[in-house]
C-alpha cells in the first residue's frame, strides 16, 4: 500500500535552521495506544505520552458513540523544531508507513519548563490518527477540516473537554469575505494550492465542520456512525447534502463568524492512567526511526538518505533482523526479494519481522506451496496483530478450504486497518471462495472507497479490475450466490 502522508498547514518558524537529530539519548516509552520513541529529556518524554493519552480518550468523545478505539500508534517526536525541520517544513504529520500508523512532530523551544509538543499539535495529529480508524475514505476536506476543529481541545479538567473555541485569527480572516462554499465531494486540490489559498481551504473546511457539528449533530453522528460502519463516503455524504439546507447554514456561519462568536460543545471523559514501560532505545533503532522520517515524502534524495539510515542500522547491529529485513524489502526482483525474505526467516526464526516479510512475499508472490503454509503460520503465531500476516494467513487458508480460519483472519485485519484496500481485497477474496458474491462485490468496492483523495489512477484501475474479476469468478462458482 501507498504512504499517505496528513499534516497541518502550519508552517514552523524559522527562528533556527534544521539541525540533524544526533542518535545517541534517544528512549522509547510505550503506553495502551501508543510507542513513543524520542530524544525529549525524559520528565518531557513522559508528560507528551500522558498528553497522548489524554488527548485520544477526550477526542475519541466527539465521536458517534464515544468508546476506545482499538489499536496503537508509533510517534517520533524530536526534540525541538530545528531538528524537525531536517526533514519536513510542517509542524506535524499523521499517516501510515509499513509498520502501521505514525505520528511525527517536535517539543518546543524553551529556555526552562515544559518542552513537550504544543497540545493544539499533538491534538490536531491525534485526530488524524482517530479519522483514518474511525471514518476511513472521508476526503482530505473532512479529514483536515475535523483535525483543524479537533485541535481546539481544551481540558477543562481531569474530566471535562470543551471543542469549538475560534481564534481570532480565524475569525479576522474569515470576515474578510465569505466562507469558501462547502466542498461536494473531492475538495481542492491541497497538495496544488499556494500557501495562502492552502490557509484559506483549511479555514474553510474547519469552519464548516463547526457549522455542521453545532446546527446539525444528528446528522453528523449519522454520518460518523455510517462511515464507520462502512458506508462509502459518497453514499453516507450524498445523504447529508440531501437532508442538509445548506445555503441556510451557510447564512448562520456568516452570521457566527460576524459577531465573533461560535457554539463550543462539552464533553466528559474518562482519563487513562499512562504507566509506561520505559528502555533506552539502541542507536541502531534510532537509525530506523530517522530512516521513517526521511521517508515522509517522495522522491529520490530522500528515498536515497532512508536507506542510508537503515544500512547505517544494519552496519551497527549486525546480528538484529530489523534492519536487514527492511533492507531486503527494497529489492526489486521478486526471485530475489524472495530468496532474501527466506533466507532471513531462516536466520532469525522468533524474529516476526522476518516471519511477517516471508508471508507477505508468499502472499503476494506465491511460491512453492511446499512449507507456505508453515511459514504464514509461524508469522500469525509471532506478529498475530500484523496485517500482513493476518491476510496472508486468510488466503492460505481459503486455498486450503479452511474457510471459518479465512474468515475470522480476515475480518480481523479489517478491523486493524479499515484504511487499508488490502485487508479489503483480501476480504473479498475470500467471500468469494465461499460463494458470498454480494458481499464480495460489495468489500472489494470498498477496497476502492477507502483510498485517499485523488489516488493514483493506476491504483484505482487495478482495485476495479480486481472487483470486476471477483463479480465474475463468483458467479460461476458451483453453488455460489451470483451477484444481482
Amino acid at each position: 500500500m501507498r504512504v499517505l502522508w496528513i499534516g497541518s498547514w502550519l508552517v514552523l518558524a524559522c527562528a533556527h535552521p534544521p539541525r540533524a537529530p544526533e542518535v545517541s539519548g534517544w528512549r522509547e516509552l510505550r503506553s495502551a495506544h501508543f510507542r513513543l520513541q524520542t530524544d525529549l529529556s525524559l520528565t518531557d518524554a513522559r508528560t507528551t505520552l500522558d498528553r497522548l493519552e489524554t488527548l485520544r480518550a477526550a477526542l475519541e468523545t466527539a465521536w458517534a458513540g464515544g468508546g476506545d478505539t482499538p489499536g496503537s500508534t508509533r510517534a517520533i517526536v524530536l526534540h525541538d523544531p530545528a531538528e524537525l525541520r531536517t526533514f519536513t517544513d510542517l509542524r506535524g504529520a499523521a499517516g501510515t508507513s509499513r509498520s502501521g500508523p505514525l505520528l511525527v512532530t517536535a517539543g518546543v523551544e524553551v529556555p526552562l519548563g515544559d518542552a513537550s509538543p504544543d497540545l493544539a499539535v499533538l491534538a490536531h495529529e491525534v485526530a488524524h490518527d482517530l479519522n483514518r480508524r474511525r471514518m476511513p475514505g472521508a476526503p482530505r476536506w473532512f479529514d483536515e477540516g475535523l483535525a483543524e476543529y479537533l485541535e481546539s481541545a481544551e481540558l477543562l479538567d481531569p474530566e471535562r473537554v470543551r471543542f469549538g473555541r475560534t481564534s481570532t485569527e480565524v475569525l479576522e480572516a474569515a470576515r474578510g469575505g465569505p466562507p469558501i462554499p462547502i466542498p461536494r465531494l473531492e475538495g481542492p486540490g491541497w497538495e496544488s494550492e499556494t500557501p495562502d489559498q492552502a490557509r484559506a481551504a483549511y479555514r474553510s473546511a474547519r469552519l464548516w465542520i463547526h457549522a455542521l457539528r453545532a446546527s446539525e449533530p444528528e446528522r453528523m453522528r449519522s454520518l460518523e456512525s455510517a462511515l464507520a460502519s462502512g458506508t462509502p463516503w459518497r453514499a453516507a455524504w450524498g445523504e447529508v447534502e440531501r437532508s442538509v439546507d445548506l445555503p441556510g447554514l451557510e447564512e448562520d456561519l456568516r452570521r457566527w463568524v460576524q459577531v465573533g462568536v461560535l457554539p463550543t460543545e462539552l464533553h466528559r471523559f474518562e482519563r487513562r492512567t499512562t504507566r509506561p514501560d520505559e528502555r533506552p532505545l539502541p542507536e541502531w533503532e534510532v537509525h530506523l526511526a530517522l530512516a521513517e522520517l526521511w521517508a515522509l515524502g517522495p522522491g529520490a534524495d530522500r528515498a536515497a538518505r532512508s536507506r542510508a539510515e537503515i544500512e547505517a542500522a544494519a552496519r551497527a547491529a549486525p546480528d538484529e533482523a530489523g534492519p536487514q529485513v527492511l533492507l531486503a524489502d527494497l529489492e526489486t526482483d521478486p526471485d530475489r526479494k524472495r530468496e532474501l525474505a527466506e533466507a532471513l526467516a531462516r536466520r532469525h526464526p522468533r524474529s516476526p519481522e522476518a516471519a511477517v516479510l516471508l508471508a507477505r512475499v508468499l502472499r503476494d508472490q506465491g511460491g512453492p506451496v511446499e512449507g507456505r503454509r508453515a511459514a504464514i503460520d509461524a508469522a500469525l503465531a509471532l506478529a498475530p496483530d500484523d496485517v500482513d500476516a493476518l491476510t496472508a494467513h486468510a488466503l492460505e487458508s481459503a486455498r486450503n478450504s479452511e474457510f471459518a480460519g479465512a474468515l475470522r483472519s480476515a475480518r480481523r485485519a479489517v478491523a486493524l486497518a479499515p484504511w487499508n484496500p488490502t485487508v479489503f481485497t483480501t476480504l473479498a477474496l475470500v467471500l468469494s471462495r465461499v460463494g458470498s458474491c454480494s458481499e464480495a462485490v460489495a468489500a472489494a468496492q470498498h477496497a476502492v472507497d477507502v483510498l485517499p483523495d485523488h489516488p493514483d489512477p493506476r491504483d484505482v484501475a487495478a482495485l476495479d479490475r480486481e472487483r470486476d474479476r471477483i463479480a465474475r469468478s463468483c458467479s460461476s462458482l458451483p453453488g455460489g450466490n451470483p451477484v444481482r
